[in-house]
């Protein structure tokens, strides 16, 4: 890619004084990027590129296949964590006591007698991932991160029980601190700590590494990471943030769009540079991407030369499969493919109904029903960001039924496999065994017995034990057996021919020739999101709205409940977005 491959627009984003890049949906941000990294720095410095998910880092080393030089160090191109642990805290730990911490995304990836706090007289754990950490009060429980049997467990504990909760859950994460094991914030809160109290050395090394580092995803950076930047900045290196605001889709992890409205505002006039042509989508997907946005300052305009597609914005009226098959009628009218086209929602749950029947998992206590809602994902046509995620529950699910010692802090995949003998590509080929055979178990009875004499096959050439009475930790509630026989009457193992669905979260970065968007029934906080995007309200449902509808580059189908049928029809006539309108049957 060279310079006559740009727009002006993107011309002007490389420029060496710029340091915000604003960029709107489908605007060529990962080309511009590339284009910068491969426009090297003015001295000679290496130049690193850091963004927030491993597909994106994935996307921009496809774009550098054929100059694979620039891949090479003293480049870094990689995630933002991985930059982090790399450079700062790695080092640091190892001269302080010897050895690497071990990261880890979430406290979630713990096997789950580690990963999950009882409460003192036993009953459902409270997940230590659902604690916030206060400065002046160590870790406590963050009720909006409760799910509903969590928030039953809770409401239920009398004010000392949950004291003592609490007591645990800070001595747990205290002891996996002590033995250098981090989930993301931690070692974020930590690398910053080792630049400030005495990283000048480590600071001034870097300097003279990297000349530039440009962060993608910007808009999701939180007030730690905004700091770590500042650092580096300060330290003489050219901090570049490469964003657009209204994808900010990620409060849990308190990030708001405050915190890059207050860097934004920061900077002079000529150090911020927008994109604002759509190479990605119709007039008609720009116009209503548009009115979605609630941070962005311009006005999001579709490539005249693009490729075609719907002229209007199609809305399906109703709920369920029907409705669902009348946005697939739709869709199947422009001649695209169901591999072309996605299915998501704000809640995955609303996207799946669209195409398939089957119940929602009962979220109990009963282990198997990990293990069959991750297999029902798996036999499902969900996006490939949640089949592994659900494969990778099988994987724990598979660990967890052996023996561990009871103070095994650092108690995680990699050493566990590394313990009874095992290949990460033996316990995917288990995960894949399961699946196969799935299909087979025509009861309760049937799946407990075959899940049984599965792990018992796998066990017997490893160096581990399977826990003592593990038959009692494979009996099937009736509710969970209820849970997977009508997924699995909804559904078959052979997934190809499928649409594919899935939450928004989990396409972000992603773009499809069609997308059914499905709008909620009821609002998932104190207002629903056609009210804020009628009264222009900047919020986090308006956003999750926002990129879900960007993601379509011909063909955008939105399926709305009767009861908001008349909201959405006003919204988009005083827009002037030109829809039509399909009730569903």
């Amino acid at each position: 890619m060279r310079d006559h491959d740009l727009s002006d627009e993107q011309k002007t984003a490389l420029a060496s004084g710029v340091r915000l890049v604003e960029a709107g949906p489908g605007a060529g941000k990962t080309k511009t990027v590339v284009a910068r990294l491969r426009e090297g720095t003015n001295d000679g410095r290496a130049i690193a590129l850091l963004s927030f998910t491993n597909a994106a880092v994935d996307v921009a080393r496809s774009r550098c296949r054929d100059e694979p030089a620039l891949l090479e160090p003293p480049n870094f191109i990689g995630t933002f964590d991985q930059f982090f642990h790399r450079y700062v805290l790695t080092p640091a730990t190892r001269r302080q006591v010897g050895k690497s911490p071990i990261y880890l995304s979430s406290w979630d990836d713990l096997p789950r007698h580690l990963a999950t706090v009882p409460p003192p007289k036993g009953g459902v754990g409270i997940r230590l991932s659902r604690f916030g950490h206060h400065e002046d009060r160590g870790w406590e429980v963050d009720e909006s991160r409760l799910n509903r049997t969590e928030k039953q467990t809770w409401s239920k504990l009398y004010p000392s029980s949950r004291k003592q909760l609490t007591e645990a859950a800070n001595k747990r994460i205290k002891g996996l601190h002590s033995s250098h094991v981090y989930d993301t914030s931690e070692a974020r809160l930590r690398a910053l700590a080792v630049l400030q109290k005495s990283g000048e050395q480590c600071l001034q090394r870097l300097a003279r590494r990297f000349g530039e580092i440009i962060v993608d995803e910007f808009q999701d950076c939180d007030g730690v990471e905004h700091q770590l930047l500042d650092l580096l900045h300060a330290a003489g290196i050219h901090v570049v943030g490469v964003a657009d605001p209204d994808q900010a889709i990620y409060e849990f992890r308190q990030t708001t769009n405050q915190v890059y409205e207050r860097f934004r505002d920061r900077l002079d006039p000529e150090e911020i540079s927008s994109l604002t042509t759509c190479y990605r989508s119709t007039p008609a997907i720009c116009s209503l991407v548009t009115s979605l946005r609630s941070v962005g300052r311009s006005e999001i305009v579709a490539d005249p030369d693009h490729i075609g597609g719907a002229d209007v914005i199609h809305v399906v009226v109703g709920s369920g499969t029907k409705a669902g098959s009348a946005a697939s009628e739709l869709v199947g009218k422009y001649g695209i493919s169901r591999g072309n086209t996605r299915v998501i929602a704000h809640r995955k749950s609303d996207a799946r109904i669209l195409i398939q029947a089957g119940a929602e998992p009962p979220r109990g206590t009963s282990r198997m029903e990990v293990l069959l809602a991750s297999l029902s994902v798996l036999r499902s046509g969900v996006e490939p960001h949640a089949r592994l995620a659900a494969a990778r529950k099988i994987e724990s699910f598979i660990l967890d039924q052996f023996c561990w010692p009871a103070d095994a802090h650092v108690d995680v995949q990699a050493h566990r496999l590394e313990t009874v003998g095992v290949t990460a590509d033996q316990l995917r080929g288990l995960v894949s065994t399961l699946l196969s055979t799935s299909d087979s178990w025509d009861s309760a009875s049937a799946c407990a017995a075959g899940v049984r004499s599965t792990l018992e096959s796998f066990a017997a050439g490893v160096h581990g034990d399977l826990v003592a009475g593990l038959g009692r930790r494979l009996v099937i509630p009736e509710k969970v057996w209820r849970f997977w026989d009508s997924r699995k009457t909804a559904s078959g193992v052979n997934t190809i021919d499928k649409p594919r669905w899935g939450h928004v979260h989990g396409v972000k970065g992603d773009e499809f020739d069609a997308v059914v968007l499905a709008i909620p029934a009821k609002s998932s906080g104190s207002t629903h999101v056609l009210d804020d995007w009628e009264n222009d309200r900047n919020t986090e449902q308006r956003r999750v709205l926002y990129v879900g509808a960007s993601r379509a580059r011909r063909v955008l189908v939105l399926v709305v409940p009767k009861s908001r049928k008349s909201q959405l029809e006003r919204i988009l006539s005083n827009a002037g977005i030109v829809h039509t309108i399909v009730l569903a049957h």
